[in-house]
């Protein structure tokens, strides 16, 4: 009974000692555009020391053909596949991770790094750009998601200004109605560019690719989403051509 009641400031002053804080880490996130070096001044992501560093091409359905590292010193690279679209249907993460300095002879060592990135899709390949950098202290993320363009767009829906997502059944039904009332002439070249945009998301490509390469515009297609989901009684507008 004494040695119990000995501990007991022990443990009183173990509850009352304060939790440290657990910080989640944060998903970065890179548009498509920017990682390709195409807007902004390009991907820049950061590897901290004991904690790696994912770069997440899933949400952009493509998968990783190749990768080089141009000092890969201070980093090993791995992948959740095989490249070139070998074992499970190829390769969509890349993990970076630090290393104690290599010396690799005739190759100096440099404060930064290129990682080039080329994937492959249905829609050929892309090239990525990720200048890589060496953070220290606390990681502050975990993940850098690549994110298609359009990200308003759920899959092969579109999103509308009341938060419903419409989908190309949408779009066909209001391209219908148009025509049907009117509002679109049976010989306007309108009627065949939107039926590309149909047969290109119908066949898996995102929408806003989808818009640029059928030649119309997305307000065309928001308006013919709007009127296909609306009732036939609220679609006497005509769409934006």
């Amino acid at each position: 009974m004494k040695k119990t009641l000995a501990l007991l400031p022990f443990a009183i002053a173990l509850l009352s000692a304060p939790v440290p804080a657990i910080s989640a880490p944060i998903i970065h996130q890179i548009s498509q555009t920017q990682a390709q070096g195409l807007t902004g001044n390009g991907a820049h992501i950061t590897v901290w020391s004991g904690a790696g560093t994912n770069i997440d091409f899933t949400r952009t359905g493509e998968i990783i053909y190749r990768a080089w590292l141009d000092d890969p010193s201070r980093l090993t690279i791995d992948f959740d596949g095989d490249l070139q679209g070998g074992r499970g249907g190829g390769a969509s993460l890349i993990h970076l991770r630090r290393v104690t300095g290599i010396s690799f002879p005739n190759l100096p060592s440099t404060q930064t790094t290129l990682l080039t990135v080329v994937t492959q899709s249905n829609y050929g390949r892309k090239v990525y750009l990720f200048n890589v950098g060496y953070g220290s202290g606390e990681a502050q993320y975990a993940s850098v998601v690549i994110a298609p363009e359009g990200t308003n767009l759920t899959g092969n829906g579109l999103q509308m200004a009341d938060s419903r997502t419409a989908n190309w059944r949408d779009v066909e039904r209001g391209l219908e109605r148009s025509v049907a009332q009117g509002l679109i002439e049976s010989n306007s070249p309108v009627i065949r560019r939107t039926q590309e945009f149909l047969a290109r998301v119908r066949n898996g490509m995102p929408v806003a690719r989808a818009v640029t390469e059928s030649n119309v515009s997305m307000a065309l297609i928001s308006r013919l989403a709007e009127m296909g989901y609306a009732p036939s009684s609220l679609t006497q507008q005509p769409p934006v051509p």
